[in-house]
């Protein structure tokens, strides 16, 4: 891990959703699994957050406007560039949920424990049942178990395919 920098996924990630900058995948390959926090960021609508320093976090908003005011107008943040296609500020990480509100800051999705238990019992209705039982024949093929008349899910017709 790289001494000099916040980790955003140990400090943020129970709340906000923490990915990789684009330089993550042609650095370590589109799989990876390394963990790199001086390439991490907070997504969000109007901009994102990455860590700047081991006390400091930086945000860029996506271009200039209102939300640049706003953000540069906070009494907390020191303007670090600002240039016609956006703003870069540095602050302090305990001040995030300020400026999380102004870039509109992609949350981690939450769910109650009554629909996590709901999901799963959907889950398991609809997980991949064997439909038959098979024994292996003397001649080597699989032979079915279970007589077709006593499938509720065999597929009948008058005409096979191949009769059409």
């Amino acid at each position: 891990m790289e001494p000099g920098c916040v980790n955003l996924r140990e400090r943020f990630g129970r709340r906000y959703k923490i990915t990789y900058e684009k330089s993550y995948a042609a650095a370590y390959g589109p799989k990876a699994t390394r963990e790199a926090p001086w390439l991490q960021i907070i997504p969000g609508a109007r901009g994102h957050v990455y860590p700047h320093t081991t006390t400091m976090l930086a945000a860029t908003t996506n271009k200039s406007g209102p939300t640049a005011r706003h953000l540069t107008a906070l009494p907390f943040v020191q303007v670090w560039t600002d240039g016609s296609d956006g703003v870069t500020v540095v602050f302090p990480p305990d001040r995030l949920e300020e400026v999380a509100e102004l870039l509109k800051l992609r949350r981690r999705r939450r769910i109650t424990d009554q629909e996590r238990d709901r999901l799963t019992e959907l889950g398991r209705r609809h997980r991949f049942q064997p439909r038959q039982a098979a024994v292996q024949s003397s001649s080597g093929a699989l032979k079915s178990t279970i007589d077709p008349e006593d499938d509720p899910k065999a597929v009948r017709s008058e005409k096979s395919f191949f009769d059409l």
